[in-house]
């Protein structure tokens, strides 16, 4: 496993990421001074964008259903636990947005290579809801 996005499992073979992108940032309400500078408070974490991005070869090796995965959890709109293959957790996340570019568009339509992007954002703890279906997730891997 290289990264789990709630129910979704981004493995080496079916659905890959060779890139990743990570940004930490904080939010500053800014207030105008007279005669100096201006003046800097924090107003807490900022959203934190992740973004992971790989290929998937539908003829050869899958990942077709993965990809359709990955657009469900986004559109169903629910926060989604982000980890690591190495176990570092990232937290709670929105998923944003999934983006896929066919490539050699074979006669089905789908292409042969399909260039995958998940943009996720930090947000705040899902509600106790959600915990039961992470646990039926974190069983499921050793199920």
């Amino acid at each position: 496993m290289l990264w789990q996005i709630g129910s979704l499992t981004l493995d080496t073979f079916t659905l890959p990421s060779d890139d990743v992108e990570e940004e930490v940032s904080a939010d500053f309400a800014k207030h105008p001074l007279i005669a100096t500078r201006k003046d800097y408070e924090f107003a807490g974490p900022g959203d934190d964008p992740l973004e992971i991005s790989g290929k998937i070869l539908p003829f050869h090796v899958g990942g077709l259903a993965e990809f359709e995965l990955a657009k469900a959890l986004c559109t169903s709109g629910e926060p989604q636990f982000v980890m690591r293959g190495d176990g570092q957790v990232f937290g709670w996340h929105q998923i944003m947005s999934v983006r896929g570019r066919h490539k050699s568009i074979g006669p089905s339509g789908v292409g042969f290579e399909v260039e995958c992007t998940i943009r996720l954002e930090r947000c705040g703890e899902a509600g106790s809801d959600a915990g039961a279906g992470l646990i039926d997730t974190i069983i499921g891997l050793f199920g």
